[in-house]
């Protein structure tokens, strides 16, 4: 009769262990005590008759004949999670876990999100407004839409959409100002958002000797600075993904016709093995059309 293998909890604390290079760590990610992962291990060796860990100064490193075991026993308890998503998948599979920054979320996505839900009323959709891309790697979110440069290594990514961008004022504030040439923008309030420089625009403008506001509020989402705008407080450089609402009420002009391509774009992001899901791939193709539809309509640069 074959040796009965080690419980699974004790394999995957065993694997653990070598992922994490050692006890402590190990106990931490598993949200375990020291002493009940260190319990584990020597119960395991005990049950082998075998040394499975020699120590390197404060170290574990696995014994030559351990890594190779424990290798494949990591290979199997990634299948065994594999095959239990699959199963939740299959049990689950009206639901979509949608991830996206606060900005698109408000002003792009949630205006047109009823119309996927109205299409698909067996589909549960989680909408959460983040730029965490750990949320697909840690499977907290199945897919997400970034704006970014489109590297997001170890993840799927589509092109979804470029994007134009512009400056943007409330009624008032063009009324308060001189704003016919373009120049005095330099002793002007600017409003961006990070990761949006001032420069995108005013090099497209032939505007490039116009330095990057020294002063002034830099907002972390688009929202922030569009508000701000709105209010009066300054002039804004937007997107029109996130602007077309706010132009298209009044509550903000563009004071000058000109706009450039921003250098980053929308993308569809989600896991490699979650991207032929038949959810995924649903929410995906709604997003394409909406995007082609959006271009069509505002000129938006849709691949």
């Amino acid at each position: 009769m074959s040796q009965p293998a080690p419980p699974l909890n004790a394999l995957r604390t065993l694997a653990a262990v070598v992922k994490y290079g050692g006890v402590s760590r190990a106990a931490e990610k598993l949200c375990l005590t020291h002493s009940a992962v260190s319990h584990q291990i020597r119960a395991i060796q005990e049950a082998l008759d075998t040394p499975l860990f020699e120590k390197h100064g404060r170290m574990l490193r696995p014994t030559a004949p351990a890594a190779a075991y424990i290798a494949r026993i990591a290979a199997a308890l990634d299948e065994i999670d594999r095959a239990t998503e699959a199963l939740l998948d299959a049990r689950h599979d009206k639901k979509l876990r949608v991830s996206t920054t606060p900005s698109f979320a408000a002003h792009w996505l949630l205006p047109r999100l009823g119309e996927f839900i109205a299409a698909n009323p067996g589909i549960d959709v989680e909408l959460e407004s983040s730029s965490r891309l750990s949320q697909l790697q840690e499977g907290e979110a199945d897919v997400a839409v970034r704006f970014g440069a489109g590297h997001y290594p170890g993840l799927h990514a589509d092109l979804l959409m470029r994007d134009w961008i512009f400056p943007v004022c409330a009624p008032e504030f063009a009324r308060q100002h001189q704003l016919a040439d373009p120049r005095v923008l330099k002793d002007l309030p600017r409003l961006h958002s990070q990761g949006e420089p001032w420069s995108w625009w005013l090099q497209e403008a032939g505007l490039g000797a116009i330095a990057e506001p020294e002063h002034g509020i830099v907002f972390s989402d688009s929202s922030l600075m569009l508000q701000a705008a709105i209010r009066g407080q300054g002039i804004g450089l937007a997107r029109l993904s996130v602007a077309y609402e706010a132009l298209a009420s009044g509550q903000l002009i563009r004071p000058y016709a000109h706009q450039a391509l921003t250098p980053h774009a929308y993308y569809f992001v989600c896991r490699k093995d979650k991207k032929d899901s038949p959810v995924v791939m649903n929410f995906r193709h709604w997003l394409g059309e909406q995007i082609d539809e959006f271009s069509r309509r505002y000129g938006t640069g849709a691949p």
